[in-house]
C-alpha cells in the first residue's frame, strides 16, 4: 500500500483514512506493507505499529522512502522547502514532479524486493508509485481516490500535470476505489472512466476515539459565548471564506457567537485579513492546525460544527464532530452528505441559508439537542472494519482466477 501521510504526522483526513483502513485490514488478516515517502518515528497509543526490522509479529509493516513529499504539497511549497533547507537536502529532486517520479522509482525497487498480491495506492502523489510497482511486479493495482484535482481547485485552474497523473492512473488501474458517490461521479464525468470500474467505499472513524466527557476549553465560553467550529485546511476547496461570510450575518442576530477556525493552508493570511475587514476581529479565533487530543477537546467544546466545503469528496471531520456529541451543518457538495441524515444541509454558496441554520441551532435548544442526540447515535454505524471488508472484496475479485 502506497501513501504519503500517516498519523500522527498527518495534515488532513487522508492520513486518518489510511491509518483506519490499514489497522482494520490487519484485523481482517491482511499482511500489509505500508510504504511512505518519508521516515519518521511513531509510537501509537491505541495499537502497535511495528517497523519492518523491529518485530516480525505485526501484520502491518511500514517501509519509508527518504523523500520530501509531504501532505498537500504544491510545486511552490516544495520549491520553498528545498530552498530553505538546501544544505541538508542534496539528495532530493529539484522540483515537485521530479520528486514524485523519484518516489515512483523507489516504489519499483521495493516492489521487486517484497512479496505481495495486490497494490493499493492513495491519491495522486502515490499513483505513479503504484503504477511503477505494477509495471515491475505485474500485480493488480487499485487506486484509492480521496480527492481529484477538480476538488482541490474548485474546478478552476486545474494543474495539468496532476490531472495527467490522475488520468493515467485511472485508466491503467485494475480497479478504482472512491470515497463517495460524489467522488465517483467526478471521476466518471471529468476523466471518462466507466462506472463499473469504480467501487464506492465510504470513510469511517472510530467513535470511541472521540469520547471526551468535558472539554478543558470551557473558559472560552465565559459570558455565555456559543462556539461555532470550522476544522480543515484553509484552502479554496474547504470554504473558509464562505464560513466567514456566514459568520458576519450570524453575529447580527447572535452577538455572543464565537467562531473558531482550526487549520492552516494557503488562504490563511487572506482569511485573517477578511475577518478583520468584515469587523469580526473579536468574533473569530484562529486556532492553527490541531490534531489528537487538542482537536478532540475543541470538538467537545463546540455548540455547532460547520462543513462549508465547495467540493468535499467525503468529510471525515463531520463524523468526528458527531462522535464528539456536536451537531453539524454540512455542505450538500460533500460525500458525507450521502450517508448522514441527522444534520442540516445547505448549498455551500447559499450564505444566507447557512447563516439562518447556524442561528437556528444556536438559538433553539430543542433543535440542537435533537441533532446532537440523533447524530451521536447515527455515527456509530460507521466502521473501518466495514470499509476494510469492502476493499477486500475488490482484492478478491482481482485475484480470482479467470474462467477457462
Amino acid at each position: 500500500m502506497f501513501g504519503w501521510e500517516f498519523p500522527p504526522f498527518n495534515s488532513g483526513g487522508l492520513g486518518v483514512a489510511c491509518e483506519g483502513l490499514a489497522r482494520s485490514l490487519a484485523q481482517e488478516g491482511v499482511s500489509l506493507i505500508f510504504v511512505l515517502p518519508r521516515k519518521f518515528d511513531y509510537q501509537p497509543t491505541n495499537y502497535r505499529l511495528i517497523f519492518a526490522d523491529e518485530d516480525k509479529g505485526s501484520s502491518i509493516k511500514v517501509k519509508a522512502v527518504n523523500s520530501l513529499l509531504t501532505p498537500y504539497v504544491t510545486s511552490a511549497s516544495y520549491s520553498l522547502l528545498l530552498r530553505n533547507n538546501r544544505r541538508h537536502l542534496i539528495h532530493y529532486s529539484s522540483d515537485l514532479m521530479a520528486e514524485v517520479a523519484r518516489y515512483a522509482q523507489e516504489a519499483g525497487r521495493i516492489a521487486a524486493e517484497e512479496e505481495f498480491d495486490v497494490i493499493h495506492a492513495h491519491d495522486w502523489l502515490s499513483f505513479p508509485a503504484g503504477l511503477e510497482a505494477k509495471r515491475v511486479s505485474g500485480k493488480p493495482l487499485i487506486v484509492h481516490v480521496h480527492a481529484t484535482e477538480f476538488d482541490r481547485t474548485g474546478g478552476n485552474n486545474c494543474n495539468t500535470q496532476v490531472f495527467a497523473i490522475e488520468q493515467a492512473a485511472f485508466e491503467e488501474a485494475d480497479a478504482i476505489i472512491a470515497v463517495s458517490q460524489f467522488t465517483k461521479n467526478k471521476v466518471i464525468q471529468h476523466y471518462g472512466i466507466p462506472s463499473e470500474k469504480i467501487k464506492v467505499v465510504h470513510n469511517a472513524i472510530e467513535p470511541r476515539d472521540y469520547n471526551v466527557s468535558v472539554s478543558s476549553l470551557q473558559h472560552l465560553k465565559q459570558g455565555g459565548k456559543k462556539v461555532v467550529l470550522f476544522v480543515g485546511r484553509i484552502t479554496l476547496q474547504k470554504g473558509p471564506d464562505v464560513f466567514l461570510r456566514a459568520a458576519r450575518r450570524v453575529v447580527d442576530f447572535e452577538p455572543n457567537a464565537l467562531f473558531i477556525i482550526a487549520g492552516s493552508g494557503d488562504m490563511e493570511a487572506q482569511v485573517i485579513r477578511e475577518a478583520a475587514a468584515l469587523g469580526l476581529a473579536d468574533k473569530v479565533l484562529f486556532a492553527g492546525f490541531l490534531r489528537g487530543e487538542e482537536l478532540r477537546q475543541l470538538y467537545k467544546l463546540a455548540d455547532l460544527y460547520v462543513l462549508p466545503s465547495v467540493s468535499e469528496p467525503f468529510g471525515i471531520t463531520t463524523l468526528e464532530a458527531l462522535a464528539s456529541g456536536t451537531p453539524v451543518i454540512i455542505s450538500k457538495q460533500s460525500g458525507v452528505a450521502e450517508v448522514i441524515d441527522h444534520c442540516l444541509k445547505v448549498d455551500f454558496w447559499d450564505v444566507n441559508e447557512m447563516a439562518s441554520k447556524i442561528v437556528a441551532v444556536l438559538r433553539y435548544s430543542e433543535l440542537q439537542e435533537g441533532l446532537k442526540e440523533n447524530g451521536s447515535r447515527e455515527v456509530k454505524k460507521f466502521s473501518w472494519r466495514d470499509a476494510a471488508r469492502k476493499c477486500l472484496e475488490v482484492y478478491h475479485r482481482l485475484l480470482a482466477p479467470l474462467p477457462l
